[in-house]
């Protein structure tokens, strides 16, 4: 686990919900075929779906989504989940002082509660 891919919860979470919205508006297209039988007549043929990429990259989405949720879980204090909770709300730079208030801690405590953030993924190494 990154910082980064951390920092992209909520983006990761954004995405997804976009994908799932477009997916449930299938493409549609229209193509040529025949009929089976001989005189093989010619006929328009009207298909829907969703392209591939398009569910792949959901897939990939969902993994991400599920591998910090399982790592933050994981964390081995308390603390460390709810810091790391609290930063994928802001996502990329959060705010310490604020998220040294929503935790209960004063804001000076915004520079301890950085550096325990940062520690998460010092000990993961």
């Amino acid at each position: 686990m990154t910082k980064e891919l951390l920092e992209q919860y909520p983006d990761i979470c954004a995405e997804i919900k976009e994908l799932e919205q477009r997916m449930r508006e299938p493409v549609t297209d229209t193509v040529s075929g025949s009929s089976e039988d001989y005189p093989y007549t010619q006929h328009a043929v009207s298909i829907k779906g969703i392209p591939p990429d398009m569910a792949q990259q959901r897939e990939i989405l969902l993994r991400q989504k599920l591998e910090i949720e399982s790592f933050i879980a994981l964390l081995p204090e308390s603390r460390q989940r709810r810091i790391a909770k609290a930063v994928i709300e802001h996502g990329k730079l959060p705010p310490w002082p604020k998220i040294a208030r929503k935790l209960g801690y004063p804001p000076s405590a915004a520079e301890s509660l950085r550096k325990t953030y940062d520690r998460i993924f010092t000990d993961c190494k």
